[in-house]
């Protein structure tokens, strides 16, 4: 039996995550030790100001690797001499995977890390704006932990580390969302976040025993590997275990995504929960759970996408391009009688996992599929900051109306004409208007859709992205309903404060980031490409033991059980 050896040095790798789970206790500790005598607005500055700095730590942690990783690429020579032979070594590595061979290190985590960190800064920073909970160690604590788990799930390359890192995720979100309890809808969004919560998982991790029945590994790799040398060429025709797994994975990836039909806690959830949280929920974990996704379908399930060379045969692509439709199409066409500004941010989210989808489904029939997965990512980042700003938005009509109407906002132009234009720029990305970021998102993945693939996965492909197009005017409709509160309406009632820095930067700079984005989103592509590429392939484990005798856990093939007359 072999015996694999947990090399110290990984632990470098996974700094960033680390440094947040412990500054988790640090701000609790703090808020118990310290903090609790101070009156409510000092006490949620003050710890808000001690987890970002955590964050800022991680940040640092983060960026370093980042430049070692980078420096890797190009002279990993100097890394000896900058660290040493030992460490150097280590990080001239460019194999991918640590402790051995659970998660996956390199370029694409740290630009993930980088990404997550950013935007829970944003969401940190929002959330000292206005008052939602007096359990304020426990809520920047949940949020820091939440955020480790995100990291975890993204760099998972095997399925226990990644059921284990979704939900450390998933726990920490589903008590933020019931934080608010001075207001009902906070609680029952919880629960009901909880309950739904805790059915997909259930069902996700019997799909995942499924796998590893069939397969005999747990590594995406591995199991990649089995499925692609299969004596079978129609894949899962008659096979019903192949089937369910499948069928179960996607119910388990379909609720973290908000996918139909697996969408009917996100309305209740996004409108229940404080906007901080809900910003959280909308972004990282949706960036997390995507980049999970396409590991786990584009390199472990690979083999079971259309495995009879029929686009809607036997496979997963035929069920993700029927996911794709229905999502974008019922989110699109539900979120135009919202009147509840965060409700239908919610329905927003449902059409643009529906969007999403798309690019997975090119992704898997295209002959470079870590470009259409290169679409995917750059689409999830700018979606992420268009999200975080109007989440703000949200904030800021919860803490001045105790609200979230749209109608909150009429007449903003007058009143905040800077922070109105900011608005402006974001519904605009959302619904796909260039210059801006969003509108190239779009343009990439149905460029990737009608591109790709065989002539029999075109036709079916260009009718989705027909689709798609079609929805993308019909958002319109309740983007604009935004755009004319704000500039087409007078004032009602009590005017808006002005907006508070913690409220108006994230604005602004979630503004700035989309049109950046949209005047030049080719370097971001390039990067989003990049790190796709390493992220969709087989890594192979190279530690020192592993090395010599090339000892990576191997697959065993399953076969049905031999039977005797």
């Amino acid at each position: 039996m072999n015996v694999y050896l947990l090399d110290y040095r990984d632990f470098w790798c996974v700094a960033p995550a680390l440094a947040l789970a412990f500054w988790g206790f640090v701000v609790v500790a703090a808020d118990l030790a310290r903090f609790h005598r101070l009156d409510a607005a000092a006490r949620r500055l003050a710890l808000g100001r001690l987890t970002l700095t955590g964050v800022g730590i991680a940040l640092g942690f983060a960026s370093i690797l980042l430049g070692i990783d980078s420096l890797a690429q190009s002279d990993s020579p100097r890394l000896e001499w900058i660290f040493g032979p030992s460490l150097g070594t280590y990080f001239a590595r460019t194999d991918g995977l640590i402790f051995v061979g659970t998660l996956a290190r390199g370029l694409p985590t740290d630009v993930l890390n980088v990404l997550f960190l950013v935007l829970l800064g944003m969401v940190v920073w929002m959330s000292t704006a206005y008052a939602f909970t007096d359990d304020l160690g426990e809520y920047f604590a949940l949020l820091l932990w939440a955020t480790v788990g995100m990291m975890l799930l993204a760099a998972s390359e095997e399925l226990a580390t990644l059921f284990i890192a979704l939900e450390t995720m998933t726990i920490c979100l589903y008590l933020m969302a019931g934080f608010e309890k001075t207001r009902r809808r906070s609680p029952e969004a919880g629960l009901k976040y909880f309950v739904y919560g805790s059915v997909s998982s259930a069902l996700f991790l019997y799909g995942l025993s499924f796998v590893y029945g069939l397969t005999g590994t747990t590594y995406f790799d591995a199991v990649g590997r089995v499925l692609m040398s299969g004596p079978s060429p129609a894949g899962l025709a008659g096979n019903l275990v192949g089937g369910a797994a499948l069928l179960l994975m996607l119910v388990g990836f379909g609720f973290k995504i908000a996918a139909v039909p697996f969408h009917s806690w996100a309305p209740d959830v996004y409108e229940g929960a404080p906007a901080p949280v809900a910003a959280w929920i909308a972004t990282g974990s949706k960036i997390a759970s995507f980049v999970a996704l396409l590991k786990v379908f584009l390199h472990a399930l690979g083999g079971w996408s259309h495995p009879s060379k029929e686009v809607m045969g036997p496979g997963w692509l035929g069920v993700v391009i029927v996911m794709a439709a229905a999502t974008m199409t019922y989110g699109n066409f539900a979120a135009l009688a919202q009147k509840n500004f965060k409700r239908m941010l919610a329905y927003s989210s449902i059409a643009h996992a529906g969007y999403l989808l798309v690019g997975v489904a090119a992704a898997s029939v295209s002959a470079e599929g870590p470009s259409a997965a290169g679409a995917v990512l750059y689409y999830l980042v700018v979606y992420a900051f268009a999200n975080v700003g109007a989440f703000a938005v949200a904030a800021w009509l919860a803490r001045d109306r105790g609200d979230d109407t749209i109608g909150d906002l009429d007449g903003l132009s007058r009143r905040s004409p800077i922070l109105a234009l900011c608005i402006v720029v974001l519904m605009l990305s959302l619904i796909g208007v260039p210059p801006f970021g969003g509108f190239f998102g779009k343009l990439y993945i149905f460029m990737e859709a009608l591109r790709q693939g065989p002539s029999g996965s075109r036709i079916v492909l260009t009718w989705l992205v027909a689709l798609g197009l079609f929805n993308s005017v019909v958002s319109a409709f309740y983007y604009v309903r935004v755009l004319k509160a704000i500039y087409l309406r007078e004032p009602k009632g009590k005017p808006l404060q002005p907006a508070e820095a913690a409220l108006a930067w994230p604005i602004a700079l979630s503004a700035v980031v989309v049109t950046a984005l949209g005047v030049a989103p080719g370097p971001l592509v390039d990067v989003m490409k990049s790190i796709a590429q390493p992220m969709l392939t087989a890594a192979r484990l190279e530690t020192p033991a592993a090395a010599a005798a090339d000892v990576r856990p191997r697959p065993v093939a399953w076969a049905p059980p031999s039977r005797t007359e």
